[in-house]
């Protein structure tokens, strides 16, 4: 057992992927803007507010105000991926700041929850409760060590895995974040990424990721565009896709997915301009690696990468 709470994510608002892009709908990774790091406020008149020419000062300043040097950008890796989850379903960590204190999936009156959805929501706290008096009973009869063993460390691996697909499907400095004005469904759905698990290993890994986890992190773009489009034939409507969306000049593949390029994202989204309506993340340097296009031939995509 994952710990998915089954009728809870079921009973989440619909477009819940679609909608991470929209810095206040994102329903599980909110990302945080200059003025909640409490970083120094963009002034219009002198500095450049798409974070794309970043003096040298400034840089140094944002860099202490952050304070993400190599060892805690690793620490900070390894406690997302081992207790990111939990701590997203038992207190909404890195879920919607503007919720009230202490949301959470278990509580039937909670503000992510429609009232009509409450006895959902009980039937998943119940299954919950049975899971873990079972793992008590477990440790009291054949020890608390031997259940850990057993289930423990290995659900730490698997949930680390999950949860390492789905923040690098969703985060990358390339990927745009759209405020209400900009927003819409398909700007929504068509902002993430697919990614080969393991590839960076080389070309058997990442057939055996891609394998055993049935493409869940090498198809994802299909599943925003379509979420309830069949498993089979999926990889085939995959290849349609991305390469309708090339002919566009839109390319929503990245970077294999792994450990280190988890570290890579962690260093290089921290966060977005307090201005604007279509904003990149900035690294901990304050310095954005694309910028938005409009009307110009440089990209049908909307976007423009630039060397930072």
């Amino acid at each position: 057992m994952c710990w998915v709470l089954y009728s809870s994510r079921r009973t989440l608002p619909l477009g819940g992927d679609q909608s991470r892009p929209s810095p206040r709908k994102n329903w599980t990774r909110e990302p945080q803007d200059a003025f909640e790091l409490g970083l120094p406020s963009v002034d219009l008149a002198t500095d450049d507010p798409l974070g794309l020419n970043v003096p040298n000062e400034v840089m140094g300043e944002i860099l202490e105000s952050i304070g993400y040097f190599p060892i805690t950008v690793a620490s900070y890796g390894v406690l997302q991926l081992l207790f990111g989850w939990p701590m997203y379903l038992i207190r909404s960590a890195t879920g919607q700041r503007s919720y009230p204190r202490f949301t959470n999936h278990f509580q039937p009156s909670s503000v992510i929850f429609a009232p009509h959805q409450s006895g959902d929501i009980i039937l998943s706290d119940v299954s919950v409760l049975l899971w873990i008096g079972g793992l008590v009973y477990a440790s009291m009869e054949f020890g608390f060590g031997t259940m850990m063993r057993v289930y423990g460390f290995p659900y730490l691996w698997v949930n680390s895995w999950l949860v390492l697909i789905t923040f690098l499907q969703h985060t990358d400095p390339m990927l745009p974040h759209y405020r209400a004005p900009a927003f819409n469904f398909q700007r929504g759905a068509l902002s993430t990424l697919d990614r080969q698990f393991l590839g960076g290993a080389g070309p058997v890994f990442a057939w055996l990721g891609g394998f055993l986890t049935h493409g869940i992190s090498e198809i994802h773009v299909l599943h925003h565009v379509c979420s309830k489009i069949p498993r089979y034939h999926a990889w085939e409507a995959a290849d349609a896709l991305h390469a309708r969306l090339a002919n566009s000049g839109i390319v929503l593949k990245g970077a294999p997915a792994g450990w280190t390029e988890v570290y890579k994202t962690i260093r290089s989204c921290k966060f977005i301009e307090d201005e604007g309506d279509l904003v990149f993340y900035n690294n901990t340097y304050g310095k954005a690696a694309c910028k938005a296009v409009y009307n110009e031939p440089i990209s049908d995509s909307g976007i423009d990468v630039v060397d930072s």
